[in-house]
């Protein structure tokens, strides 16, 4: 009996064994688990338990800060038939982690991690005595603590500084303060929430004031989850210049980094390499007096873009960067002094932004785009439409070099009475750009605004005339340009006239369309044979009456050049005609030229008081007596047309 029971106990065994799937050295230790290899783990001097990890195998020791790690006793207790190596009891340098290897009763082993870290500092006092932070501990910011006394505080790369919820850290408010917190690539300095899930705009921010000292530096510095104060910034600079270089701001509850300006501060040192990634505001914002003082490197990713601020006069040139994100105006911001534009900028503007130039004094405006990188100036609005911006205005100061050049202008002309660019006074290069979406005119010039040169550019889609321009700047209109006009509309030209010297008119892809009753002209004039001149109400041109005048008019049997009027629903007599006075030389000549609807007032289309050649011309629909008159006394104009003339 006893040798059958033995055999069914060695039976029920390895059932045992196959039923579990177990292994022979699992079923001889079966109390003991793996989570359980370390019972506890506990420092001796000074006493503290470590927090176990059995499923990531570490444990996390918490010691005050300032302690010395590199020789800290262990007590360790594990679980029956185990051991670990190094043995409990030896002493070990924790100044980084320490790995322990457990022997299980089957001779397998598993590697643990064991680390310590510092207790946090806890920092709700003012700093009046200039101290250092070190990167063996932790920092922890309760409130508002101001750094002030000339103290200088300086953070060692690697520090982390923690933040409860609405503290912040301020520097320079009350007297001469100086932060120095220079970070490496390697062991950046963290200034983070203390919350163990934070949100954006879970503590309050960095503040530095107008006593804050110029040699105040950021590098390779980690601001995360700031912001909680909506009018402000995760870092703010009032009234003073700091460096802030190859630092990343993130998740900002307000803006990334904000500005107020005063005694010609409130910027930058130098700012440079930097990140700014989600911003629940803008990027940035700055005065404009500062913002060429952004440098290279930045990038901007899921912020608004950099909102500009007050007005820039600057006689020193500077430059506005394309920094791959927009500047945003919400107002008007004024212009003076000498400014580029690089490529590839982007500016947006809310419903009441604009650019005025030259208003104040002297100014070189350089907005220089290329083809592949043109420079836009467009609304804010996620879904714009015509008008949805003021536009550009340039004044009497403006400088002759100042140029605009591949530039997108779009959705502007807020302002009906004038344009999405104003030109008041000034003359300025305009080329490659294009303009369009104006709720107002394309380009609206008063009677001195011009331009050096106007080529290349392209207008449409405009509520108004394209262009609107003085009879003495139209010779400015160069060739060729893309002009595409809505019914009744193209270059609206008024003024009298009396040019220096010869000018043309050069045929455009849109009409002219003169207004202003009569406009005088004197001086030497071409007009390209194709231009189509539309005349509105009573306005009618007089040539030489001033001044010698010679008047060039030849167009060709495929490109004549029209005199007609701008009614839309035209009747003969809707204008006057053209009338040539004794200052008018013989030399002049008008080929291939048709008038239609002349009349007004029994004037005829063409009246001269001089003899000059007329060929190839006609003159239909008319309402006055005659089509055509001259002066009596006078020789009859030599030609040959479909019109007789008539003495008077």
């Amino acid at each position: 009996m006893k040798q059958t029971f033995i055999n069914l106990t060695g039976v029920f065994f390895i059932v045992l064994l196959a039923l579990n799937g177990c292994k022979k050295d699992s079923v001889m230790d079966p109390v003991v688990t793996i989570g359980k290899q370390i019972v506890s783990f506990k420092l001796v001097t000074p006493p503290t338990t470590g927090v176990i990890d059995s499923v990531a195998k570490t444990v996390v020791f918490s010691v005050p800060a300032g302690t010395a790690l590199t020789a800290l006793n262990t007590d360790i207790t594990l679980a029956p038939g185990h051991t670990i190596s190094p043995a409990s009891g030896t002493a070990q340098n924790f100044t980084s982690p320490v790995t322990y290897t457990v022997t299980r009763p089957d001779k397998t082993t598993t590697a643990w991690t064991v680390s310590v870290t510092f207790t946090d500092i806890t920092v709700n006092q003012d700093i009046t005595a200039s101290a250092t932070w070190t990167s063996d501990k932790t920092y922890l910011i309760s409130g508002e603590v101001n750094i002030d006394n000339n103290s200088v505080l300086t953070i060692q790369p690697g520090t982390v500084i923690k933040f409860e919820a609405g503290a912040s850290l301020t520097i320079g408010y009350y007297s001469n303060a100086t932060l120095i917190a220079n970070g490496t690539a390697s062991n950046p300095i963290i200034f983070k929430s203390s919350a163990l899930l934070p949100s954006a705009g879970a503590w309050d921010g960095l503040y530095f004031y107008n006593y804050t000292l110029n040699n105040t530096s950021l590098a390779y510095c980690n601001i995360q989850y700031a912001g909680s104060n909506a009018s402000y910034g995760a870092v703010n600079l009032f009234g003073c210049d700091i460096a802030i270089n190859n630092c990343t701001i993130s998740n900002s509850g307000s803006a990334g980094v904000y500005t107020s300006y005063s005694n010609n501060k409130g910027g930058f040192v130098t700012y440079t390499n930097n990140t700014i990634n989600t911003t629940a505001k803008y990027g940035i914002v700055l005065n404009a007096q500062k913002i060429a003082t952004i440098g290279l490197g930045n990038t901007f990713t899921n912020a608004k873009g950099i909102l500009i601020q007050g007005d820039y006069n600057n006689n020193t040139a500077s430059t506005w960067r394309n920094l791959g994100a927009p500047y945003v105006i919400t107002n008007e911001v004024s212009v003076d002094g000498n400014l580029t534009i690089e490529p590839g900028t982007t500016f947006k503007f809310d419903a009441g932004g604009w650019l005025t130039v030259g208003y104040y004094s002297t100014t070189t405006f350089t907005a220089d785009g290329t083809s592949a990188a043109p420079i836009t100036f467009t609304s804010s609005a996620a879904s714009p439409t015509s008008g949805a911006w003021v536009g550009i205005s340039f004044y009497p100061y403006t400088q002759t070099n100042s140029k605009m050049n591949y530039c997108l202008v779009d959705y502007a002309g807020s302002n009906v009475s004038y344009g999405a660019i104003t030109i008041f006074g000034a003359s300025i290069a305009f080329t490659n750009n294009t303009v369009r979406n104006s709720s107002a005119y394309g380009i609206f010039l008063n009677d001195l605004g011009g331009f050096q040169s106007f080529t290349n550019n392209t207008i449409n889609t405009c509520a108004n005339h394209l262009i609107s321009i003085s009879t003495k700047n139209l010779p400015n209109l160069g060739t060729p340009n893309t002009l595409t006009a809505g019914a009744g509309k193209g270059i609206q030209v008024s003024g009298d006239v009396q040019y220096t010297g010869p000018v043309i008119w050069k045929k455009q892809s849109a009409d002219f369309y003169f207004t202003g009753g009569e406009t005088d002209v004197d001086g030497d004039l071409t007009i390209e044979a194709g231009c189509k001149i539309l005349f509105i109400n009573d306005s009618n041109f007089w040539f030489g009456y001033y001044g010698t005048t010679k008047v060039t008019a030849i167009g060709t049997a495929n490109s004549p050049i029209i005199f007609t009027t701008a009614a839309s629903s035209p009747v003969a007599g809707a204008w006057r005609g053209l009338h040539f006075d004794s200052l008018v030389q013989t030399n002049s000549a008008l080929s291939y030229c048709q008038f239609t609807y002349s009349g007004m007032a029994n004037t005829p289309a063409i009246y001269t008081e001089v003899s000059f050649p007329v060929n190839n011309t006609t003159i239909t629909l008319f309402s006055s007596t005659h089509p055509a008159e001259y002066t009596t006394g006078i020789t009859v104009p030599p030609g040959t047309n479909t019109f007789t003339w008539s003495a008077n």
